[in-house]
């Protein structure tokens, strides 16, 4: 009998060995989840690019999970960024967008931010973004170099010091320092075009694709005027206006510009936390690209007059990668610039 039973032992053991136990597919890992996307400001361009993606990335990820939007305002969407680091779940279930602001401010003040964007899962970025300072009629400041002729302050408004728009901000400051003062502490982009039409604010800076969204009569009207763009060459959207390394001539503070404006190339980032499984993170690239070139997505956001031009989240961190290579002395000056 006992040694029956050690025959049997023996045989049910060989057998586990010879079938190991099959790995869960990505499919089926998905399949009856609920993936959540999360974006690290309230309503506004960002929000919109984000619900634009939700709508259409489910069915595209293996398993057809649900997909909900989660907003996560704070501190130009640090908070967010934080969270994906620390707080969100590893398992591909989270994922989502924040400021690419943060990247270059990571460089510059790296002890505050502590956070570093290569490690991040980059899944694509959604388009390439151009940064523009814009004003408000009442001032008749048409172009960057008129605000050194300006008589009187002239107050640009912003979220916070952690977000692009601050960069941007204290670059057109620096053009013109005697009579360029920055107020902080507006929630979104909706709440500074408001303070700009009632004449609380002069001015302030955006990433331009936002407001050709969502104030195109605004622009058309001369109620919003973008003075200086922040990119290599003219975007076709501002062929007329001038770039900052039109105005601004010192060879170390253009290769700053250049630091500085260099992630509005992943302009909508669309990344998820640390240590996702990789077949994952290869599944929701996948998902990511086949949206971006999705029928009804592309309908549906040429309607809402968003511009996709979408990059690939290996392109993504290589750009990323790229911006981690900048010098020390950019480094520096450019910290020294956004003291």
């Amino acid at each position: 009998m006992q040694r029956l039973v050690l025959a049997m032992a023996a045989s049910t053991l060989s057998l586990a060995m010879a079938s190991p136990i099959r790995a869960q597919s990505v499919a089926e890992f998905y399949s009856g989840k609920t993936a959540q996307i999360g974006v690290g400001y309230p309503s506004g361009g960002f929000d919109a690019y984000t619900r634009a993606l939700a709508r259409s990335i489910g069915k595209y990820i293996p398993g057809r999970p649900t997909v909900i939007v989660v907003n996560m305002p704070g501190a130009s969407s640090f908070v967010y960024a934080r969270h994906l680091q620390t707080r969100a779940r590893k398992d591909g279930t989270e994922f989502g967008m924040f400021d690419r602001g943060l990247i270059a401010k990571s460089l510059i003040e790296p002890q505050s931010v502590n956070l570093d964007f290569r490690k991040f899962a980059w899944i694509g970025s959604m388009n390439r973004e151009t940064s523009a300072c814009v004003m408000g009629s009442q001032k008749h400041i048409a172009a960057a170099s008129d605000l050194v002729k300006h008589q009187g302050e002239v107050v640009l408004g912003g979220v916070s010091r952690d977000g692009g728009g601050y960069v941007y901000t204290t670059l057109l400051q620096r053009m013109s320092p005697k009579n360029v003062r920055q107020v902080f502490g507006y929630g979104s982009t909706s709440d500074m075009v408001l303070a700009i039409e009632r004449g609380e604010l002069d001015g302030s800076c955006f990433i331009y694709g936002t407001l050709k969204v969502n104030y195109p009569d605004q622009l058309a009207s001369g109620k919003l005027r973008a003075i200086v763009q922040f990119s290599d060459s003219r975007s076709p959207d501002l062929p007329n206006v001038p770039t900052a390394y039109d105005v601004v001539s010192d060879g170390l503070d253009q290769k700053v510009i250049k630091f500085l404006a260099s992630p509005d190339v992943v302009g909508r980032p669309i990344v998820g936390p640390v240590d996702i499984p990789l077949d994952r993170v290869a599944a929701l690239r996948k998902a990511f690209d086949d949206t971006v070139k999705d029928a009804d997505f592309l309908d549906f956001t040429s309607k809402a007059r968003m511009d996709i031009d979408a990059i690939s989240g290996i392109d993504s961190a290589k750009i990323v990668d790229d911006i981690y290579s900048t010098s020390p002395d950019v480094i520096q000056r450019a910290r020294k610039i956004l003291e």
